[in-house]
């Protein structure tokens, strides 16, 4: 398939290079998940516009009490952020491991949420941190939470239309976080499970938790019953163990080739330990 991109430097350029197109309409930043779909050749006869050079979707800004960041902006200059170390560390984490080296140079965090893969390794983060997704168009912006983008795999809320023009992370103090996954190698691998978890942690107890699962179902997943255990329990051995053996419990993954049910079964409990303890240091005894 021969394709001919269009490449647009600002918001009105683009939205008037898209009016009236039919669809599908294909929107390139980074362009490392989007070759792969054209190498498979499994995206049909599309409009490509490049808006990559597009300044007001890209980079890292606190804004009313918000980390926004914009969905343009690449991998590697995410994770070494000191705001998003700051306030989203999870996301750091998630973003340090995605792919290799040439694919965080170029792989941006709106191509990661864009097609709503399952598999996409920053979701969990953002679902840990109750990130928004910022959709804009010539009609106006909306946004919508990260676990409700995705309608099931590779469908999303996504109009043609829109682009995915920023993520919001609500800043709160305290925060700490975690990103833990398996793949069949450290690098350059669809994980089979991953989990991440942001938590403020006041005096044994938190003030906010949630945990984001990938990987273990058509679309991001929370785990509400175990987040409620150490949201009631506070921070020791017994409602982290609670919490591990219940979380296994919440997840109804698949067969694949990449991984069985039981395993991510059996793994999302180990993933979650790990990712606590990362963030948290070694629970005390009650």
């Amino acid at each position: 398939m021969s394709i001919s991109i269009q490449r647009c430097t600002s918001l009105p350029e683009l939205f008037q290079a898209i009016e009236g197109i039919k669809p599908p309409i294909m929107y390139l930043a980074g362009g490392t998940d989007l070759m792969v779909l054209l190498k498979a050749n499994l995206i049909p006869d599309s409009a490509w516009f490049d808006i990559s050079d597009i300044p007001d979707i890209k980079g890292i800004t606190v804004k009313d009490d918000m980390l926004v960041i914009g969905a343009a902006t690449p991998f590697d200059e995410i994770y070494p952020d000191a705001n998003v170390l700051k306030w989203a560390k999870a996301l750091s984490e998630a973003a340090s491991n995605v792919g290799g080296p040439q694919i965080r140079a170029r792989g941006t965090i709106g191509g990661n949420i864009a097609n709503g893969s399952p598999a996409a390794d920053t979701l969990p983060a953002l679902a840990s941190l109750g990130a928004q997704v910022n959709l804009l168009s010539a009609r106006g912006e909306r946004s919508v939470p990260i676990e409700g983008y995705a309608l099931g795999n590779r469908r999303t809320v996504r109009e043609a239309d829109e682009i995915i023009s920023s993520v919001s992370i609500p800043i709160r103090a305290g925060i700490k976080g975690a990103w833990k996954a398996l793949g069949a190698r450290k690098a350059l691998a669809i994980s089979k499970i991953s989990l991440a978890v942001s938590a403020v942690l006041e005096q044994g107890s938190f003030s906010y938790l949630r945990i984001g699962l990938g990987s273990v179902a058509a679309t991001v997943r929370r785990a509400p019953q175990a987040e409620e255990v150490l949201l009631n329990g506070g921070w020791n051995r017994e409602t982290l163990e609670e919490a591990c053996r219940i979380i296994q419990t919440e997840i109804s993954p698949i067969d694949d080739i990449r991984s069985t049910a039981e395993y991510r079964k059996a793994m999302s409990g180990v993933l979650l330990h790990d990712a606590l303890i990362s963030a948290f240091g070694e629970a005390p005894t009650r």
